[in-house]
């Protein structure tokens, strides 16, 4: 699909940290705020996380894996030279599926040059890492701590859940974190979360959605509409099966098997293209939070 198309130019802070033993606390705060400003977010709440980081030129997919462990695996491909992020969409919650972006984007940038653990110690040293970035990366230290009501209590958490993006139980080890509550605090707001909702829901899960991919849809549908490749035959260019194109580029059911609406919104690839007498520049289009 590169072949074809321009993805947007890739925009991560970049780390040379090879020992995880040496990445500090203070390191993971600095490389989300570096990554925020890098995207000109400021500290404010993330309207939309997919969006920022398909803006950000990382290919993101969601996809069943049918495996409960598996919420979300990164890594980085040397052969396109930007990374990938895979999201699992087996539970339907926009709150968790919004922090496992932010923890995989957190590997992409603190564990680029580190060997992924298989040694259970190294691999909990790295997931803590990971999570310790989508806390800071959702959550601004400054930002949340003007946001949090005293005493924090559940309702008062709630509330920031539904402002932030972020569920209670991340709120509080954020809060944690950055000082603003002690572990008693934590212990104390955690059995209480868990008498009154269970270990596992929260009330206002169903409030969002789980925030959606575009690229890879808007590329398939650009090179339909050009009409480099027939719709019908697109899957065998790709060498997949239509229902697998389906999923990883989030199109719908039966898109490969029935004719639809195709909107352009990105530019092919220089000499690939000429429409009337100018040639496609090769330059994406930014992506825009009303195009849905």
């Amino acid at each position: 699909m590169t072949s074809y198309v321009d993805f947007p130019a890739l925009r991560l802070p970049t780390f040379d940290f090879v020992d995880p033993e040496a990445i500090a606390d203070s390191d993971i705060e600095d490389a989300a705020t570096q990554c925020r400003h890098l995207w000109g977010l400021g500290t404010a709440v993330i309207p939309d996380l997919a969006l920022a980081v398909e803006s950000a030129g990382i290919v993101l997919v969601r996809e069943e894996t049918g495996v409960a462990q598996i919420e979300g695996l990164s890594a980085w491909s040397a052969a396109l030279e930007r990374p990938f992020i895979l999201l699992s969409s087996d539970k339907a919650n926009a709150f968790r599926s919004r922090f496992d972006l932010a923890h995989e984007l957190g590997h992409l940038i603190l564990h680029r040059h580190i060997r992924r653990a298989e040694e259970k110690e190294r691999y909990n040293l790295l997931e803590r890492q990971a999570h310790r970035f989508a806390g800071a990366f959702l959550l601004p230290a400054e930002s949340i701590a003007m946001d949090v009501r005293t005493p924090v209590t559940l309702d008062s958490l709630l509330l920031l859940k539904q402002r932030w993006g972020v569920s209670v139980a991340a709120i509080i080890m954020r809060l944690v974190a950055i000082g603003v509550l002690s572990d008693d605090d934590k212990q104390l707001l955690f059995k209480r979360r868990s008498a009154r909702w269970g270990v596992k829901a929260e009330p206002g899960d169903d409030l969002w959605k789980p925030e959606q991919p575009r690229l890879l849809r808007r590329s398939v549908e650009l090179l339909i509409s050009s009409k480099l490749v027939p719709r019908e035959f697109l899957p065998k260019h790709f060498g997949l099966g239509q229902r697998d194109v389906e999923m990883l580029c989030a199109l719908p059911d039966g898109y490969f098997s029935h004719s639809g609406e195709v909107i352009q919104l990105a530019q092919l690839r220089s000499g690939n293209l000429t429409v009337g007498t100018q040639t496609g520049s090769g330059t994406v289009l930014p992506f825009s939070r009303n195009l849905r």
